[in-house]
Order: C-alpha cells, then sequence, then structure tokens
C-alpha cells in the first residue's frame, strides 16, 4: 500500500526499556493555495506521556518540512485533553489542529488572486499574537493610512477553518480594525480566507 506524503523518517515510535509504548504516522501533503498540511493518521499510546513524546517528534518534523498546519485525531487517553490544550478543536473530541507558523499560513492565504485583488492600493499590517506581517502598498500620493488588524493566533485559527465568522469576531471585539471608518472590505477579507475543514483518513481507512 502506497501513502501520499510518508517516508521512512515520518515514522515515529516510542519506547520504555525497550518495550515499545506508542506509534506514530505523519503523512504531508500539499492542499490548496499551497498549504503544507501534516496529518498524524495514525497515533496510538499506552500512556500519555509516550504520545506527547510523539506528538512533540512529529511537530519538530514538521517544522523542519515547511509545513504550515498539523492535523491529528487524539487517543482516548486519561489527561489527553491537557496534552493538546494549545490546539483548536476543529471536531468537538475528534480533530484537533495546531499552526505551527501563523505568518507563513497567512502568506500562502494571501497569495491568492482574488484576494490580492481585494487589498490593492491598500497597506495592511496584521498583528495576530507576536506574528507581524505587512501587505499590500500605499502609493507616494496617496493620503490613506495603513490599516491595522489585530487579534489573537487562537482568533486567527477560528476564523480561516470556519468556526467563527469575521463579522461576529469583529462585533465582539476579538478583532480590532484600526486607520480607516469603513471595516466592511476588512470583514470581506477575512471572509475569503476561510480554509476548507482540514481531512484527517486514519491508516486503516486507507487501506
Amino acid at each position: 500500500m502506497h501513502c501520499p506524503g510518508i517516508n521512512e523518517d515520518s515514522i515515529f515510535v516510542a519506547s520504555v526499556d525497550n518495550q515499545i509504548t506508542g506509534l506514530a504516522i505523519l503523512s504531508i501533503t500539499t492542499e490548496e493555495a499551497g498549504l503544507r498540511q501534516g496529518n498524524i493518521i495514525e497515533l496510538q499510546a499506552k500512556d500519555v506521556s509516550s504520545m506527547q513524546v510523539l506528538i512533540q517528534a512529529a511537530l519538530n518534523y514538521c517544522n523542519g518540512k515547511d509545513v504550515d498546519t498539523i492535523v491529528v485525531v487524539p487517543p482516548r487517553l486519561p489527561g489527553a485533553n491537557m496534552a493538546f490544550k494549545d490546539w483548536l478543536k476543529l471536531e468537538t473530541g475528534v480533530m484537533m489542529a495546531k499552526t505551527l507558523s501563523l505568518s507563513s499560513l497567512l502568506h500562502v492565504l494571501l497569495s491568492n488572486e482574488e484576494i490580492r485583488n481585494s487589498y490593492v492600493g491598500k497597506k495592511i499590517v496584521f498583528h495576530i499574537g507576536e506574528d507581524i506581517v505587512e501587505i499590500g502598498d500605499i502609493g507616494s500620493e496617496s493620503e490613506e493610512r495603513a490599516i491595522l488588524v489585530i487579534m489573537s493566533p487562537q482568533t486567527f485559527l477560528k476564523i480561516i477553518f470556519g468556526q467563527v465568522s469575521p463579522c461576529v469576531a469583529y462585533l465582539t471585539r476579538r478583532v480590532k480594525v484600526r486607520g480607516v471608518r469603513d471595516t466592511l472590505p476588512i470583514i470581506r477579507l477575512l471572509r475569503m480566507m476561510k480554509l476548507p475543514t482540514p481531512l484527517n483518513v486514519s491508516l486503516a481507512d486507507r487501506m
């Protein structure tokens, strides 16, 4: 059986005293708009500590492969929720996602031609957590100011994965827009960034 995106380096084993305590199999695929997604298609562990070792190994591997997001279906282990406390729940109790580089992911989203056309003649500065990404440009004769869009990494992920609408996020002040009176174009821009929910297919389902 051939599984796309899997090689010997993307299979991880946890062990204690020469006894195998867990296994993780990672597949890396290129999705829509060039988004590189890591899929942990198999994750089995006898205990939470083994699971954490496997998850960290997968994250380290993805960081070295310029992966934008990683998804996994956590095993049903006591205490597993704490291990994924900083991950985004895409499907409650089923699938979790984590973004490895917000700035890289934002650049991938903004490479879409329709999105690029929406901010022609404008300069927008996205301030997402500690990441700052500037897009567009203002002509030297223009009196317009740069537009600042501020949100947390969690809000950004919820918007792009369709868990909260940009309009609701703005009205509840989870998204702040400064430097412009008419915020509707920014709301539309955020709406266009929505990604399809990642598809995680287990190894058993691929056979």
